[in-house]
């Protein structure tokens, strides 16, 4: 699995479209798993970031964060800003290594990413019209909008930490894709460091050098958040358990209070309610 198809797997993306037209108001997002697109089609927008720092923008340009800041827009001159906006949201929570390793936040101008303009324009053209469907439409269009603007981010991508090195690393993919199909086995060192032939030690240093984590850490990580889109499925709780590696429903609920501070049946409430 290459590394788009991976992380795209990982993130389990939806888009709720919340403003369509001239200017937008405040936009707060506070909600754990939640990011926000926002797409300047025309006119002068002002954006106020949470510490007061301001930035403008005067041509076609999308702003895509993978995690809640609250910020204020606003249309700087009379004729205001045209813009859609929508919140993008992850079932796998905030702190899952794939979207640490995403910048927190890329502004784009509209044709420094080849394609990305006509899907803007397929967008507003839909915003545009009364149609039935036209939400829906909508959130499908903002979805493929992020899908190529984080085919943008991986392809640029020079870094030499996180999950984006760590997939670009032939051993370690191997390891990531071997842990995201292996979830319910007994995933020791051991085993994780014969699947790259590695030892014990080496596998631990390298593991830790690229993703800022032990292996056990990655791996109770991937639990959770495979937990977390099973949960929203609505399956029996201690079918999960068992799918993502707990054969002991105590410990899966030990393990997922843990990680997020959470029950999962308290999480699988919070989610119903605000996340949803």
């Amino acid at each position: 699995m290459d590394r788009l198809s991976f992380i795209l797997e990982q993130l389990n993306v939806n888009a709720g479209v919340f403003f369509r037209g001239q200017l937008c108001g405040l936009a707060s997002f506070e909600d754990e798993g939640t990011g926000y697109i926002h797409v300047l089609r025309s006119g002068v927008l002002e954006i106020t970031g949470a510490n007061g720092e301001k930035s403008t923008l005067s041509e076609p340009t999308l702003i895509f964060s993978v995690k809640p800041q609250p910020h204020r827009l606003f249309g700087a001159d009379r004729s205001g800003a045209e813009m859609v906006c929508a919140s993008i949201k992850f079932q796998i929570g905030e702190r899952h290594p794939v979207l640490e390793a995403l910048p927190a936040t890329v502004t784009l101008p509209l044709d420094s990413v080849p394609g990305l303009g006509a899907f803007v324009e397929v967008l507003f053209t839909e915003a545009e019209t009364n149609h039935e469907g036209r939400d829906a439409v909508m959130n499908r269009l903002v979805e493929l909008i992020f899908v190529n603007v984080l085919r943008h981010i991986v392809s640029g991508g020079n870094s030499n930490k996180g999950m984006l090195a760590a997939l670009a690393d032939r051993q370690m993919s191997k390891v990531i894709n071997f842990i995201d199909a292996n979830l319910s086995q007994d995933l020791t060192v051991d085993k994780l460091a014969e699947v790259v032939a590695m030892s014990r030690s080496s596998f631990i240093q390298n593991f830790k050098n690229l993703l800022g984590m032990s292996p056990g850490e990655y791996v109770q990580n991937a639990r959770i958040a495979a937990a977390k889109k099973r949960i929203k499925k609505d399956l029996p709780m201690s079918l999960i358990g068992l799918e993502v590696g707990y054969e002991d429903p105590s410990a899966f609920a030990r393990a997922f209070k843990k990680n997020t501070g959470l029950t999962p049946r308290e999480w699988k409430k919070l989610s119903t309610t605000t996340i949803g």
